[in-house]
């Protein structure tokens, strides 16, 4: 049985490889041409903590989503945010951002937080990494009705 089985799976390679010689097949490319300078991902140090990913949708748009904790509990946010102004500083740029953000915090109870968040932040020139200050402000709801703030400092990885 041993030899047929060894005897199928060469016969099987051989074919393919001569397959694949005569005949223009597709083949998949692994590029990350789309993501350059568009994708960032990293950590954010604050209240909550976690990891962060961001997305430039366009010049002045950018998706963001987090996941991570309050201490108590796990949290998983996004926003969206518009670039605002480009604050220029000694020929450095320092966009300034403001937009929608929903928080999902998940411990004893599920709760939910609409909030606005502003962000500062500054792309380094000589290497690939971003750096921002945000705060979130809003309320939550579902459970409680109250107060929500989500602030933090982050160091993101650009693509």
């Amino acid at each position: 049985m041993r030899k047929y089985l060894t005897i199928f799976l060469f016969i099987s390679l051989i074919s393919a490889s001569l397959y694949s010689e005569d005949k223009d097949i597709p083949q998949i490319n692994l590029s990350t041409e789309d993501l350059e300078g568009r994708a960032k991902a990293g950590l954010a140090l604050g209240y909550p903590f976690g990891l962060t990913f961001g997305y430039k949708l366009a010049n002045y748009m950018e998706v963001n989503v987090f996941a991570g904790s309050h201490l108590n509990d796990f949290s998983l946010g996004t926003n969206l945010l518009f670039t605002v102004v480009d604050i220029n500083i000694k020929e450095e740029m320092f966009p300034f951002s403001i937009g929608p953000a929903v928080y999902f915090n998940i411990d004893d109870d599920f709760n939910m937080a609409i909030a606005a968040t502003v962000r500062g932040e500054y792309n380094f020139n000589e290497i690939p990494l971003n750096l921002y200050v945000e705060i979130t402000p809003g309320f939550s709801f579902i459970n409680d009705f109250d107060f929500y703030i989500a602030s933090s400092l982050g160091i993101r990885y650009v693509f």
